[in-house]
């Protein structure tokens, strides 16, 4: 029987990437997750994985929708009490990079459309969760980036709504905790998904430009796995990290440590 067997888990965007890698650790791990997307064959893809894990509908859900609606955030909630009675854990994994119709990542476009995703979805989903998850002293998990630590110059909207979601998470953690909801975030380091393959760059590209920062920046001198970012948050939704609010858990093979000072002269 596994860690989270009997448990409902929300993930958003888990269709594709991190997201999917997430939901189907959880499914493997004996819980109903709910499965959040908007592009029908990635779906498809995540349900195939997750009936191979043993997974049956019986214990999944697909809500599709733009996150940032607030019809598809009732509907995730409404849904998933429908059908398995309890909501055990959120993970805000939805996240977009640029607008999809502008290339420019820091046009002013993309900033007003990032915001509505990677921010203020979540600002909006928190509080109409937060009554459920008190119910079963459940927990959310909010996927950052270490974007929101070192700037990026060619996608400032992202660095600063992913930085903006990192101090909503902290005060979100200080406000419910009487409530007896713990909430995270875990921060990814660099990881090949098919996100930087929508936002222009394929996976050869990603892998060769990557690795080279890895060389440069990363002490592990390796790029991450989707699932190494999966298994850190079922462990900050397990009991195991029961006295753990508030808190910031970067994976990311040690970027965020920083550079020792013997790379500054090679």
């Amino acid at each position: 029987m596994g860690r989270f067997h009997g448990k409902t888990v929300i993930v958003t965007g888990s269709s594709s990437g991190i997201g999917q890698a997430i939901a189907l650790a959880f499914g493997k791990e004996g819980a109903n997750i709910v499965v959040h997307g908007q592009r029908e064959e990635k779906i498809k893809e995540t349900l195939d994985q997750l009936q191979s894990y043993g997974v049956n509908s019986d214990r999944y859900l697909v809500v599709k929708g733009p996150i940032q609606e607030d019809d598809t955030q009732d509907r995730l909630i409404s849904e998933t009490l429908d059908k398995f009675g309890q909501i055990d854990v959120l993970v805000n994994n939805a996240g977009i990079a640029h607008h999809p119709d502008e290339k420019d990542a820091n046009s002013v476009k993309s900033l007003d459309y990032i915001y509505q995703v990677n921010f203020r979805s979540i600002y909006t989903l928190t509080p109409k969760i937060i009554s459920h998850l008190s119910k079963t002293k459940g927990n959310i998990i909010n996927i950052s980036s270490i974007y929101s630590n070192r700037l990026s110059t060619t996608a400032l909207p992202y660095s600063v709504m992913k930085a903006a979601l990192d101090h909503y998470t902290k005060g979100a953690a200080l406000q419910y905790a009487k409530d007896g909801v713990r909430i995270n975030i875990v921060a990814p380091g660099f990881v090949p998904t098919d996100f930087r393959v929508r936002h222009g760059m394929s996976t050869d590209q990603f892998q060769e430009t990557y690795q080279r920062a890895c060389d440069n920046l990363v002490p592990m001198k390796r790029l991450g796995e989707a699932d190494e970012i999966a298994r850190t948050v079922l462990f900050l939704a397990s009991d195991e990290a029961s006295y753990t609010t508030g808190a910031y858990l970067n994976v990311d093979g040690g970027l965020l440590a920083g550079v020792p000072v013997e790379i500054w002269f090679k």
